[in-house]
């Protein structure tokens, strides 16, 4: 009998031992929690792509494991120690060409088009001026927004070289912080001060020009206008102002209000196909800061949390059916 109740401890020690070690669902709010653990991208299941500015990378986040899925910092390109540079502060980071891709801006001053496969540079300028936004147009040309040069900027693509030394169109553009691909309407749209702008594109891909075809002013008290991104599965984009968060019906061409947990300060807000909540970045690392350690959602409840980090900008790993074709290939 002695033996028996031996033997059934052990398996029972055994058994406890076995379940201590099992992996637990993520815990998005836990306090903290500065482990990095990881997964390979094509078995991540729900994707993030974050700017992080604590290391100057770009982190892919599987949000239901809370894992790493892909990073990047600009010295896996290959680039010198000066052109690394251009890529601290990182403040975009786009999936693009049926998410092969990521197009990635830094307040460095760096724009730069990278291949998830192996993370080379297929495309790399310094616009300067504080890039915060870019957008790969329909003849593969690539557009930049500088918020303090005031400038959008159009680069032609080159196939052959990656650096691309000056671009060949710029636009004055107060605070431009933002820029989106509409392909329904074969436009570019970007949001300045307290206006959304309605921009035309030639199409010349050698001699590429912009020029506005119509402003929409928002409501009173927006001074300066922030994120611009395209609402999964609807005709609209969300508006993000330092005062205010609006959804711009493209159709109507109206701003509609939008119910969010924190109407100032959002600086980036991406949706995702059903499924998949609205994701939202704001400041919360106190007064004077940008950043976040965390991610939301419209409610404000925690989705991703990670002590260290310092978060700018949030986007969900998906396709873009409002810019881009359904197969988009470089």
């Amino acid at each position: 009998m002695k033996k028996y109740l031996w033997i059934l401890a052990a398996v029972c020690f055994l058994q406890g031992c076995s379940k201590d070690e099992e992996e637990g669902p993520y815990v998005p709010w836990r306090p903290g929690d500065d482990k990095e653990e990881t997964i390979d991208l094509d078995k991540a299941t729900k994707v993030m792509i974050l700017t992080e500015q604590a290391k100057n990378r770009i982190v892919m986040i599987d949000q239901p494991t809370g894992k790493i899925a892909w990073e990047w910092t600009a010295a896996d390109s290959g680039l010198s120690t000066g052109e690394q540079a251009w890529f601290n502060t990182p403040d975009e980071a786009k999936p693009v060409y049926n998410r092969t891709c990521v197009l990635v801006t830094a307040s460095g001053g760096g724009v730069g088009l990278i291949r998830i496969a192996d993370k080379k540079m297929l495309f790399y300028a310094k616009p300067g001026g504080n890039p915060h936004s870019a957008e790969v147009l329909p003849d593969k040309n690539i557009v930049v927004a500088s918020s303090t040069g005031n400038l959008l900027s159009v680069y032609v693509y080159d196939a052959v070289s990656s650096y691309v030394s000056k671009p060949a169109f710029t636009m004055p553009v107060y605070s431009a912080h933002n820029v989106v691909w509409d392909r329904k309407r074969d436009c570019l749209w970007t949001a300045t001060g307290s206006q959304l702008l309605k921009l035309s594109y030639n199409g010349n891909r050698a001699a590429p020009e912009l020029s506005q075809v119509k402003s929409y002013d928002m409501a009173a008290g927006n001074t300066m206008a922030h994120d611009l991104a395209p609402v999964y599965g609807e005709d609209a984009m969300y508006v993000s102002s330092v005062e205010h968060v609006y959804k711009f019906d493209c159709a109507t061409e109206k701003f509609l209000g939008v119910e969010i947990f924190q109407q100032k300060d959002i600086k980036s807000i991406s949706t995702g196909p059903e499924g998949y909540p609205t994701i939202v970045m704001r400041p919360t690392s106190g007064s004077g800061n940008w950043w976040s350690a965390e991610v939301c959602d419209l409610k404000g409840n925690r989705l991703f949390n990670r002590a260290g980090y310092q978060i700018y900008k949030t986007r969900w790993y998906v396709e873009n059916p409002f810019g881009y074709p359904e197969v988009h290939t470089l």
